[in-house]
């Protein structure tokens, strides 16, 4: 349970942060100062409606067995992707223009291979971790 607190957690926040990054500066060159506070609260629930979607992917995704690490991250990153960009595009944030469509595809795929590198990095770290403890505990045998 802990690990799974921790990995969706984690993951969430960090997409968040994203999120309102880039939320922030969209409304920096907005012209209508008064649609501003609208137009974030209307885009904090479409991205909570967005988390939602994508956790509940990635949990039924991570129930199933794949035979290598690399399907899983192509099936996971095709279904949230398409999974995503059909809610923003039925919401009318996003358009279904060639320019909306390639910008999305490269802001998504830089987040996944980021987010991707932040958990190897991480889950990195906590095995070197479990073995110095596992060493720390033959050496005191």
């Amino acid at each position: 349970m802990k690990n799974t607190i921790y990995r969706y957690i984690s993951s969430t926040c960090v997409v968040f942060t994203f999120v309102m990054l880039f939320t922030s500066l969209f409304n920096c060159f907005q012209a209508d100062s008064g649609s501003e506070n609208k137009m974030f609260w209307q885009m904090i629930l479409l991205f909570l409606l967005v988390v939602c979607v994508v956790q509940c992917i990635n949990f039924f995704i991570s129930r199933w067995d794949f035979k290598s690490n690399m399907m899983y991250h192509i099936v996971n990153f095709t279904a949230t992707f398409i999974s995503s960009f059909l809610v923003f595009y039925l919401a009318n944030i996003m358009s279904s223009s060639i320019h909306s469509l390639v910008t999305y595809t490269i802001i998504y795929t830089f987040i996944y291979v980021l987010l991707y590198y932040y958990f190897t990095q991480k889950n990195k770290l906590q095995a070197d971790e479990i073995n110095k403890m596992l060493q720390t505990y033959k050496e005191h045998l």
